[in-house]
């Protein structure tokens, strides 16, 4: 009889796991601190203010362009996971650590941003086209970590904070990428 109710009791518990599995969650909401930010998403995603935004329609942005929109904070757009286009020159951007994930980024504009850490783009690989021109970078070695900058990439570092002189670190780092075959534009 025990064993009847252990296995009774093991088929209830069993249904109940697979029938709370099988429930739809409710939707995940994405937040965004910045409400320059939240208005470039919404724009893209054609959704009117006050509409709760998932993660599943973040994940259907291929491109977003947001120049010069006041932006100082990346915050939510890590949900963005499939962007390949991300143009956001002119914001006063200084945080990069929520595009370390954005792994299937191919085009960052940069331009103009208060941006001097670079070492969340040592892992996204699949950059070819990068622009950082007029930022507040001062060590391009993550560049150099990221293994998947090569032969025709294109990286703009020119207006920076590089030391240029012969010997210097980040000539020696420009020279490594263009080693590997990335074109590189630094001149001052």
């Amino acid at each position: 009889m025990r064993t009847k109710k252990a296995m009774l009791l093991g088929v209830i518990l069993l249904l109940m796991v697979l029938l709370g599995a099988c429930a739809a969650p409710a939707p995940e909401t994405v937040t965004f601190p910045d409400e320059n930010m939240e208005a470039a998403i919404r724009d893209a995603l054609g959704k009117p203010a006050g509409e709760a935004i998932t993660p599943a329609e973040l994940a259907g942005l291929t491109e977003l362009a947001a120049p010069m929109q006041g932006i100082t904070d990346l915050s939510g757009i890590e949900y963005c996971i499939n962007l390949t286009v991300l143009n956001i020159w002119g914001n006063p951007i200084s945080n990069l650590s929520p595009l370390a994930s954005l792994t299937n980024l191919t085009y960052l504009n940069l331009h103009g941003s208060q941006v001097s850490d670079l070492s969340p783009l040592a892992s996204l690989t699949n950059l070819t086209w990068l622009y950082l021109r007029e930022s507040q970078i001062s060590d391009i070695s993550p560049l150099v970590e990221n293994s998947g900058l090569g032969s025709g990439d294109i990286v703009i570092l020119s207006f920076n904070n590089l030391d240029l002189s012969e010997g210097s670190e980040d000539l020696e780092d420009i020279r490594q990428l263009e080693g590997r075959g990335v074109v590189v534009y630094y001149q001052d």
